[in-house]
């Protein structure tokens, strides 16, 4: 062999000893590294479906409702409770880092007798075109859930169950239109 294929042939074992290398020791140090827990950006809004809004259902008690969600509340009342959150899928955890300002989502809990009887969620994106998509996945999730829905003008309402003999329903709209950004609002209440 010649001289000059010699020392191709090391520079190739060598780039290949050293990309094994870095992929054997890049994966190792992976392995200890904490993962997210990622999910859908659907359960980020409404939950997993084991309660009718997130970690709560209307009715619950404000001490209760107030320790299902992992962030001081930005405001709060005896009848009240506000929280402005991060829309981060990835880690749905990290509820005390900054809001984005293009996608983030609000939740209002509001009480009467110290009794949840409603819920006001808005839910702020970037663009109209992505409002429509997520409002698209939330009606098929409420529809799944709930069976159809009626429209009653922007709004579709599901009725969710009877609570102490009144009707609970969620409502969801797109108020897009009426702003230079994506919103939907989603209103979970107890029909008087």
């Amino acid at each position: 062999m010649k001289l000059q294929n010699i020392k191709q042939l090391h520079i190739v074992l060598l780039l290949a000893i050293t990309t094994f290398c870095i992929a054997f020791f890049s994966c190792k140090s992976n392995n200890n590294k904490i993962t997210p827990t990622q999910i859908s950006l659907v359960q980020l809004l409404v939950g997993d479906g084991t309660n009718q809004f997130r970690h709560v259902s209307l009715a619950m008690d404000t001490k209760s409702v107030i320790n299902t969600e992992k962030k001081i509340p930005d405001e709060k009342d005896t009848n009240y409770v506000f929280y402005s959150l991060p829309m981060d899928t990835l880690y749905p955890d990290s509820v005390n880092e900054g809001v984005d300002t293009l996608n983030y989502f609000t939740v209002a809990y509001n009480f009467d007798t110290q009794k949840l009887n409603e819920i006001d969620e808005d839910v702020y994106l970037a663009t109209d075109s992505s409002a429509a998509a997520l409002k698209l996945r939330l009606v098929d999730y409420f529809t799944s859930k709930y069976g159809d829905g009626t429209t009653d003008g922007d709004n579709i309402l599901w009725k969710i169950k009877k609570i102490n003999g009144k009707t609970a329903k969620v409502s969801l709209s797109d108020e897009s239109e009426e702003y230079d950004y994506g919103k939907l609002s989603l209103v979970y209440y107890i029909e008087d």
